[in-house]
């Protein structure tokens, strides 16, 4: 079994924070990124932590990432905006934007903003939560897609077309977190392969199929020019297939009018002189339900549907019913605990990278 080391959130943060530093970004951008690719880890979701920080230093080393760079609004309303991330670190653009729109939320019942230029964001679920927290809905989408773009197949189709364009919808409530739901618009994201190839474990049946288009449960498949299968599989899978349409279509209103767009950092595994049909943004909605109402009812309201749904019997073999948010809250309070484990392979490459800049890990322990 491979080996995994187990690491203390603070230090790991500070490790990506000097990392961050090091590779041109302000104090400000680097803390930013650092706490959410921590807090990704901390929440159970790998595949959007630290795992990703060589792949940021190799996308700033070929220039798809200018780390110094710093979002500005090219265009805004009261209720919308349109946001240039300028190839600057997706998550400081989007937690930008987001900012942007809880602030005229407030002031006019709904904000939307749309983010061209972005890079990767990280978890979508990070934005959603922050706006839950603060009494808020939120609908963040990212959206890549084209012939040749990201890793997600065609429903009824052979070869890549789109990214995992995932989507995220937070809504506040009176526990302890938002009700946030967050999914790709494919069976697994590509993240999550990623974590099963540094673990050496196998997929799930339907996830991914061959070069060939035949089903796969070796991640290596994957990146040997295979795909990723939309969401719902051979008997649903229309339904990942028009979400993910939709996800695109709705980030490419930050491409209206623009010469040079970028593709929010997903993969072009097909290069073609013929650009055309290929989208690609980042697109974010804001509201405030006290435009609809008293906005402490709302929250009490969705409070009561979520416990009513944890009193639901579980399912045999299922300890309980767990509502969305619900595991990431139940991670983070484990994790903060226990420590974060990393595979043996991930650690490895973030040595590789602390090299390269004279940053020491932090401290571990193997597992």
């Amino acid at each position: 079994m491979a080996e995994f080391r187990t690491v203390e959130a603070d230090p790991l943060r500070q490790f990506t924070t000097r990392i961050l530093r090091a590779v041109g970004a302000s104090d400000e951008v680097a803390g930013e990124v650092a706490r959410h690719l921590v807090k990704s880890n901390l929440s159970g979701h790998d595949s959007h932590g630290v795992i990703r920080i060589p792949q940021y230093v190799r996308q700033i080393d070929s220039g798809e990432i200018v780390p110094s760079a710093l979002p500005e609004i090219l265009r805004e309303s009261p209720g919308t905006a349109l946001v240039d991330a300028r190839r600057g670190f997706g998550h400081f653009s989007t937690a930008f934007a987001l900012e942007w729109a809880m602030r005229q939320a407030r002031q006019h019942g709904v904000a939307a903003v749309a983010v061209r230029h972005s890079t990767h964001i990280g978890r979508v679920g990070e934005y959603t939560e922050r706006a839950g927290e603060q009494g808020l809905i939120a609908i963040v989408t990212v959206g890549a897609g084209g012939p040749g773009v990201g890793g997600m197949m065609l429903h009824g189709g052979r070869g890549r077309f789109f990214g995992a364009n995932p989507w995220s919808i937070g809504i506040p409530a009176l526990e302890r977190s938002p009700m946030m739901f967050d999914g790709s618009t494919s069976t697994v994201a590509e993240g999550k392969v990623r974590v099963a190839r540094a673990k050496g474990a196998a997929l799930p049946p339907g996830c991914i199929v061959d070069r060939e288009g035949r089903p796969t449960t070796d991640p290596n498949d994957f990146y040997a020019g295979g795909a990723l299968t939309p969401l719902g599989g051979e008997v649903a899978g229309h339904k990942g297939y028009g979400l993910a349409f939709a996800s695109v279509l709705l980030g490419a209103l930050a491409m209206i009018d623009d010469p040079d767009p970028t593709l929010i950092g997903a993969s072009v595994v097909q290069e073609t002189p013929d650009k055309r049909g290929i989208l690609a943004g980042v697109f974010l909605v804001v509201i405030d339900p006290a435009f609809f109402g008293d906005a402490g009812h709302y929250r009490a309201m969705a409070s009561e549907m979520l416990a009513a749904a944890k009193r639901i019997p579980p399912a045999p073999g299922t300890p309980e019913v767990l509502v969305p948010g619900e595991p990431e809250v139940l991670m983070r309070e484990q994790r903060s605990r226990q420590g974060i484990g990393l595979p043996e392979a991930t650690w490895q490459d973030l040595a590789k990278v602390g090299e390269r800049f004279r940053i020491p890990l932090p401290e571990c322990r193997i597992v």
